[in-house]
């Protein structure tokens, strides 16, 4: 007759099957050699071991029996485990010493200081102070980041700039009364507001402000570079502008990189020809730099500019520097095998036509 088994059997013997096997995290021989058992052992967590140097009951863990010869005043050195520096668990991308911490140092000092010169140079700048911010465009300036990785941090930094961006439309002041009963006052949100991405790159920032206000209104520009001249002239292709542009109390331009500030300013002109006050347009920026900066706001000096980022200079490629990369590129994952766009149809040079604003 087969002996009849109770409710949780084959687990117990499983757990004894382990044991036996050497499977359930047991010391090494090594570490259990210093140790007397105390006949209370069941298993590896539930051990209770005697030190042979100083006589204390000690976890039968591996963990705990090495750390308790670290700290045994009785245990010999050539028992205790190897002390690990601390700074050999750093990254070496993170030097603690030498030059290269210097360089690092003097590299934030210098951008720290760039940004404060800046603002307090132009008083339509915004820079917002986050420290997600900085965070993100630690992840978004590595190369190492895949475009699915630069997307996302991207995104999430976009969305933290929409929201600047959208505050600096609220015009009107109003007084709430919160569901206990008290007053609370702010800056009413303002819908009357038309952004306009220089696309293509500026359609990513675009999606955020889009998310968190959908009422607003859109138009587009297209403005690309010359990559055959030296200077990268600006090229406006094509423009489609709401009709009601003087009517609007702000106008977002989004233009993710603000380099020299050659298409930003082409872009702001076409808007004030649309009828739009200089004052009422803000220039929205991921990263910008204070050659193109100083360019923007020489010609328009009411326009604001709100930009999470300043780099301090442009590289040979015109390119602000430490930079990103190419945002459209990354962010539309078009980086690999990239040419110069060529249209089928001229640039728009002053006159209007069916390229221009509608």
């Amino acid at each position: 007759m087969a002996e009849k088994r109770e409710y949780g059997d084959e687990i117990m013997e499983e757990a004894e099957a382990a044991i036996t096997r050497g499977k359930t995290g047991r010391p090494p021989a090594a570490v259990r050699a210093h140790y007397d058992e105390t006949g209370r052992m069941k298993n590896a967590s539930t051990a209770l071991l005697v030190c042979k140097f100083c006589h204390k009951e000690v976890a039968g863990r591996a963990v705990s029996l090495e750390g308790h010869l670290k700290k045994c005043p009785n245990a010999p050195d050539e028992v205790r485990p190897p002390k690990i520096d601390k700074k050999e668990r750093l990254p070496q991308s993170m030097p603690t010493t030498g030059p290269v911490k210097a360089e690092v140092k003097q590299a934030m000092k210098k951008l720290c200081t760039v940004t404060s010169t800046m603002e307090t140079k132009f008083k339509n700048l915004i820079v917002p102070k986050l420290n997600s911010i900085q965070s993100l465009h630690l992840m978004m300036r590595d190369k190492r980041s895949t475009h699915l990785q630069f997307k996302q941090h991207a995104d999430r930094l976009m969305r933290l700039l929409a929201e600047e961006a959208l505050a600096t439309c609220a015009m009107e002041f109003a007084t709430v009364w919160t569901p206990g009963g008290m007053e609370y006052s702010g800056m009413r949100p303002n819908s009357n507001v038309c952004v306009v991405p220089i696309e293509r790159s500026g359609d990513s920032l675009l999606e955020q402000v889009m998310q968190c206000d959908p009422a607003v209104s859109v138009g587009k520009l297209l403005i690309e570079h010359d990559e055959t001249s030296p200077e990268k002239t600006p090229m406006l292709f094509y423009s489609k502008l709401p009709p009601r542009m003087p009517s609007f109390d702000r106008v977002l331009l989004l233009e993710p990189t603000l380099a020299t500030g050659g298409s930003s300013i082409v872009a702001i002109q076409l808007l004030i020809d649309a009828g739009v006050e200089e004052r009422n347009i803000v220039l929205v920026n991921v990263v910008s730099c204070p050659i193109g900066l100083t360019a923007v706001f020489q010609m328009y000096p009411t326009v604001k500019i709100i930009t999470t980022a300043i780099d301090p200079e442009l590289n040979s490629n015109l390119d602000t520097s430490p930079g990103l990369g190419d945002f459209g590129d990354r962010y539309f994952n078009t980086a690999q095998g990239r040419k110069t766009l060529g249209h089928s149809r001229p640039p728009v040079v002053g006159a209007v036509d069916e390229y221009s604003i509608v």
